[in-house]
């Protein structure tokens, strides 16, 4: 069962509809998906604004009830640590199917922009990959969400740790599967310098040692990259050992087989 669980619209900051997107997952033989458009409380350029967060909401539901395979209401929301009270109170207010929970920003650095690609040069490489996954410890540990979405997503642009990141692994993955957390295996890391899946194979190998669970998503900003690069995914969780993925209805995981 193949599953795409992040997918962005025009109504954060992708290019294509919600039938395009639909139309595209019929076409790549995906089984299920779930649209998950951007959003922060502190408003960024690339997410939705909470004045249409109850028309993307109704709109997504009118579309599970006139599809003829499921569709899932989710949102990726950027963690942000000094702000978790007010986010608790506005994701508990809402009736959605998974939350993704993402870190995009360092110390209000979007370190994953293209724009702001020369700060990286302002860093000690390996305290950066510790300042991210303190965040995304910190994230996890939240209690907040359902899926940590790209988690390795600091290698994007192809600056690597010099140091033995399994240290760093272990700690992150004790937090995760404390908290019950999935780990989304998201393709977009093919499409950008990096060249790779987040999280990478041993970042994998280290959640299936621990029995944590994962789920798939592209992360398509296009209907194009619906389902994208998802005959890579499979084999590499596979490969590894990972027979289950895991869907979610709202906010209950199920497992299914891959």
């Amino acid at each position: 069962m193949l599953i795409d669980y992040h997918i962005h619209t025009a109504m954060s900051d992708a290019r294509g509809e919600f039938q395009d997107c639909i139309t595209a997952a019929h076409q790549n033989g995906l089984s299920e998906i779930g649209f998950s458009d951007h959003f922060n409380l502190r408003k960024q350029g690339y997410s939705m604004s909470q004045t249409r967060l109850a028309e993307y909401v109704e709109r997504v539901l009118t579309l599970k009830r006139n599809a003829d395979f499921p569709i899932k209401l989710g949102l990726e929301v950027d963690f942000i640590p000094d702000m978790q009270n007010e986010l608790a109170d506005f994701l508990r207010s809402k009736s959605f199917d998974y939350f993704i929970g993402s870190v995009h920003f360092i110390d209000g650095w979007g370190f994953d922009s293209p724009r702001q690609i020369a700060e990286y040069q302002r860093w000690n490489i390996d305290e950066l990959y510790r300042a991210y996954f303190g965040l995304i410890q910190q994230c996890a540990g939240s209690g907040l969400f359902d899926i940590i979405g790209h988690a390795d997503l600091i290698k994007k642009f192809g600056y690597r740790a010099k140091n033995d990141l399994v240290p760093l692994y272990t700690e992150t993955l004790d937090i995760i599967k404390e908290n019950d957390v999935c780990v989304e295996v998201n393709t977009s890391g093919l499409r950008v310098p990096c060249m790779e899946i987040y999280p990478n194979r041993r970042f994998l190998e280290m959640c299936f040692d621990r029995g944590i669970k994962i789920t798939l998503g592209s992360d398509a900003h296009c209907p194009e990259d619906v389902g994208r690069d998802f005959d890579q995914a499979s084999k590499l969780i596979r490969e590894i050992g990972f027979e289950k993925i895991t869907r979610f209805t709202q906010r209950k995981p199920e497992a299914v087989n891959v």
